[in-house]
């Protein structure tokens, strides 16, 4: 869980370990329909596979918690989190895959309105570029993209 906690945002990690604390996690062991593995939260079945009714009672269970009166749904926070990120240049491939998009162009197709500007976020970087304000460090040589296409 630590490692999986130093990839999400700070006050988001916070929260969970505060969570952890409180109530502990769910352990699950390897078996049909079973990912093993520690958990925060387990399905009416006891297994790692949540149905989205349970999502959904836990997720209304919590607002309620905290007084939330908001209709927010899971599928909301969902749209939130990759508004958020792409509208903030997080690249489209990155968002695909933390969505479970199987195609990048999904992604773009839902969220292209947040991103309206990109073309000018690209043409300033370009600018930073060729005006020698910016250094580049590319992983790929041009030779072994060359080669690839």
């Amino acid at each position: 869980m630590k490692g999986a906690l130093s990839r999400i945002p700070a006050t988001i990690a916070a929260k969970i370990r505060e969570y952890i604390d409180t109530y502990g996690t769910y352990r699950v062991e390897a078996g049909l329909n079973r990912i093993e593995g520690n958990y925060l939260f387990s399905n009416v079945g006891r297994t790692n596979i949540l149905m989205y009714s349970l999502v959904d009672r836990l997720w209304r269970t919590a607002k309620r918690a905290v007084g939330i009166t908001r209709k927010i749904t899971p599928h909301w926070l969902r749209h939130f989190f990759a508004s958020a990120g792409l509208s903030k240049g997080v690249p489209v491939t990155d968002m695909a895959e933390w969505l479970g998009h199987r195609d990048p162009k999904i992604t773009y197709q839902t969220y292209a309105h947040v991103m309206p500007d990109a073309p000018q976020r690209l043409r300033v970087v370009m600018d930073s570029v060729f005006a020698l304000d910016t250094e580049l460090s590319l992983p790929l040589s041009f030779e072994a993209l060359a080669e690839a296409a």
